[in-house]
Parts: structure tokens; C-alpha cells; sequence
């Protein structure tokens, strides 16, 4: 199917400002298309933090256990795991982890040192509010939400994102504060030039090859 051409239409310091521009393109999305809409959030955090996410019902956290650390993770942690997510040593001595955010991985994960760490949650169908909720947790981590949707005429390669707090999507380096991206069909450029016109934007340098 091949790749959308995504493009930077806004960046600033005021992420209320950035979350309603894209609600926004929510109304410029195909309202009579049966394909299947969806929401779903990312954040980079730290182990030690994933308590602000628990409100976050379902949510995964995954993340790479450094060898040093296995050991002591093992120890609080399995017991708190199903055996099919118990993490189990690469060859370098190194593990990683995806299980469901529980209670009881969030305390278990406060007894050893922090560990870099990402909370997902699945795509949920369009409408959908559980961001709101999600960005009160991200607070200042980097983090992004993505809205796979349809523009009218077009059902491929197409929805929108926002990336918060500097996290990096489709453009390196990152600029700071918070972006809003378009998804549009490489063939037409032009859509995401009016999309941005539309919520108060405007498209900001070259595409990058995005879904």
C-alpha cells in the first residue's frame, strides 16, 4: 500500500492550543466512511512515574530491562506477571518486557532504580475521550496521540498526530514544545495545505515518509 506523506502543520508552546487544532481536523475527516476510525496515545516515561498512567485503564507498558537490573526485576516482578509476560534474558543478559498496567507492576517496578519505559494504549474506536485523560498524565513526558481516520475521498494513508513535549515522530530532530502532523496521500500535497488552512495552520517544511 505503501506510505503516506506526513507533514509538520503547526508547532508551539501552548499544548491546549495544539489539542484543539486537532480536534479540530476532527471535523475535516470523512463523517460517511466506514473504515475503521481509531485513537491511541503513546508516552515515554520512567518506571518510577508509571503510577500517573493507573487512571489510564487498559494501558501496556513495555520497556527494555538492562542485565544489571534483571535480576532485582525478577524478583518483584514475577510474581505479579502471568508466565507468557515474565521477561527472559537475550543473549547479552538483557530482557524485555510488554504486560498490562496493573497496580501491582507499578509498585512492584518502585523497588528497583528507574528504567526508561513506554505506555501505550490500544486504538479505541472514534469517538473517543480517553485522551484528555491520558494528556493530564503525560504532564511533561514526551508523548503523542494519533487519530487514524479518512479524509473524504480518501480512505489510505491518511489521519493526523500530536506530538507532545518535544517527542519525535516523523521529523529529526524534534522540535521543542508540540506539533501537529497530517497524514495525506503522496499524490496530494494540496490536502494537507488546506487541512492546515483550515484549523489555523500551516504546512512547515518538507514531507517525511509517514503509515
Amino acid at each position: 500500500m505503501g506510505n503516506s506523506a506526513v507533514y509538520r502543520i503547526h508547532t508551539g508552546d501552548d499544548l491546549d492550543a495544539a489539542y484543539a487544532m486537532a480536534r479540530r481536523l476532527l471535523a475535516h475527516t470523512s463523517v460517511d466512511c466506514r473504515c475503521p476510525q481509531t485513537v491511541s496515545a503513546n508516552a515515554e516515561t520512567n518506571t518510577h512515574e508509571l503510577d500517573r498512567y493507573l487512571g489510564i485503564r487498559p494501558a501496556f507498558v513495555s520497556l527494555s530491562i538492562p542485565a544489571h537490573l534483571l535480576a532485582q526485576v525478577r524478583n518483584v516482578l514475577d510474581p505479579q506477571l502471568p508466565p507468557a509476560d515474565r521477561p527472559r534474558a537475550d543473549r547479552d543478559g538483557s530482557a524485555f518486557l510488554m504486560t498490562d498496567m496493573t497496580t501491582e507492576v507499578v509498585t512492584a517496578f518502585r523497588q528497583v532504580s528507574p528504567i526508561s519505559a513506554e505506555v501505550s494504549t490500544p486504538e479505541h474506536p472514534l469517538p473517543d475521550t480517553s485522551v484528555d485523560a491520558f494528556l493530564v498524565a503525560a504532564d511533561t513526558d514526551p508523548a503523542s496521540i494519533s487519530w487514524d481516520t479518512c479524509w473524504p475521498s480518501e480512505h489510505n494513508r491518511s489521519g493526523f498526530e500530536l506530538a507532545i513535549n518535544g517527542s519525535e515522530l516523523w521529523h529529526a530532530p524534534a522540535p521543542p514544545g508540540h506539533s501537529l502532523y497530517v497524514h495525506v496521500h503522496p499524490a496530494r500535497p494540496e490536502l494537507a495545505d488546506d487541512l492546515a488552512a483550515a484549523v489555523g495552520g500551516q504546512v512547515r517544511g518538507e514531507p517525511a515518509l509517514g503509515w
